[in-house]
């Protein structure tokens, strides 16, 4: 494995990203400026990130690694400091003093605490750009500022849960982290438009990112409905919010596939496909609003027709109607789909212990082509003081009597998270 960092080649060749990150949504935003070709340095604290113990661990003669972590962190640098002690702390100032970008997800307080809050990081370094994601955002955010945050905490609030619907009507957490994908992606796009403005006025920005406002615009089209429908119409959607009838998820003999039928030809296509054309015409299901409003008898016909077979023969049966259509699939059948394969959309990770991660690659077509690696514990410190401190190997032992490094290389079982995931 290669355990230096990649620098030199991507179209962000050249700039420099500190990164004081946990979970999942700044060190997303940080792995793509690294997929991008820009050196990020993560430096985490003595027992490591919180996501290095999470389970579950893969364990090797050579060591171990999180699934968590390691989906999070390629092709990064990992420096230990111990920010509470003053050695440590002065080398972080010194990290920042030349960097382009700074990325936290901490909470604000802590940060206060530390000297690092993003605002006073602003004034001391007027060329950073300073990207901060929290559950609330740093400014006017009022009582909720100081509020624990996790992306599903944002999703309820943001109006997205509500969306997440069992045929029923109750609202289900969708299953995954989105709100915080969703605000790595947002912080990504930032930095980038941040350095834009900032190679036309020499001026860095502070980016106030909240988990709720970014996970607001997934409901741009439903908020706009809510607005424009009458009492009558919003009462006939029922449980599905205008999507489609029928539109979701339903059952076949072995498995699941996702329908959308949101349109009224698709419903005739839809029965000519199922062997009932004539309820293409039938006036009780012909129209949306009238589909809508017999919701339970149209999934009852769909199913009754799909458990007749298998989930792939369904899925032929309805992509050959020329409707979308596709299989749920699982973790694992994604991993071996074809189309991602044909795509491209995955890269093979060095998992630092003798084996790989099949992830999925930077979406934006922009990564590095480079092999990717998940660094180990404060695997490339020396090579990072050195490369932009111009410490010698004498002088970072003289640091690290001192405690800038901690007492602790190893990563310990981590408590529950309080901050903005």
């Amino acid at each position: 494995m290669n355990n230096t960092a990649h620098v030199g080649s991507g179209v962000l060749a050249g700039i420099k990203v500190v990164e004081l990150t946990h979970l999942i949504a700044g060190p997303y935003c940080g792995m793509l400026l690294a997929d991008e070709g820009a050196e990020v340095i993560k430096v985490e604290p003595p027992t490591g990130e919180l996501t290095r113990a999470r389970e579950p661990i893969r364990r090797t003669d050579e060591g171990s690694v999180s699934g968590y972590y390691g989906a999070l962190n390629r092709r990064k640098s990992s420096v230990v400091l111990d920010l509470k002690n003053d050695a440590g702390a002065e080398l972080m100032r010194e990290l920042l003093s030349d960097a382009d970008v700074f990325i936290t997800n901490m909470r604000p307080q802590a940060l206060g605490r530390l000297g690092l809050h993003p605002e006073t990081l602003r004034e001391q370094y007027p060329a950073l750009v300073v990207a901060a994601i929290t559950g609330f955002g740093l400014k006017n955010a009022g009582p909720d500022a100081e509020r624990a945050a996790l992306a599903m905490v944002a999703e309820a609030l943001s109006g997205t849960t509500g969306l997440t619907r069992d045929r029923s009507g109750s609202p289900v957490w969708c299953g995954f982290a989105l709100g915080d994908i969703a605000a790595g992606m947002t912080a990504h796009s930032s930095i980038l438009l941040a350095l834009l403005q900032r190679a036309k006025t020499g001026q860095g920005h502070l980016i106030d990112l909240a988990l709720t406002e970014c996970t607001l615009p997934m409901n741009t089209v439903a908020l706009a409905r809510v607005q424009a429908a009458d009492a009558e119409a919003t009462k006939a959607a029922g449980a599905n919010n205008f999507h489609g009838v029928p539109y979701g998820t339903f059952a076949a003999a072995d498995g699941f596939f996702n329908l959308g039928v949101n349109r009224d030809d698709f419903w005739v296509r839809l029965c000519a496909a199922m062997g009932r054309p004539e309820l293409g015409a039938d006036p009780r299901y012909a129209t949306y609003l009238e589909r809508a409003k017999h919701q339970s008898d149209v999934e009852e016909i769909v199913e009754a027709w799909s458990m007749q077979y298998s989930r792939d023969d369904v899925v032929a049966i309805i992509t050959d109607a020329d409707l979308p259509v596709a299989p749920v699939l699982t973790m694992d059948e994604v991993l071996e789909l074809g189309h991602f394969e044909s795509r491209g959309m995955f890269v093979e990770v060095d998992d630092g212990i003798g084996g790989t991660f099949r992830q999925p690659t930077d979406p934006t077509g922009f990564a590095i082509d480079d092999r990717a690696s998940v660094p180990k514990l404060g695997e490339q410190r020396d090579e990072v003081l050195s490369t932009h401190l111009g410490l010698s190997a004498d002088r970072i032992d003289e640091l690290a009597d001192a405690g800038a490094f901690g007492r602790v290389l190893r990563p310990v079982v981590d408590p529950v998270a309080s901050a903005a995931s």
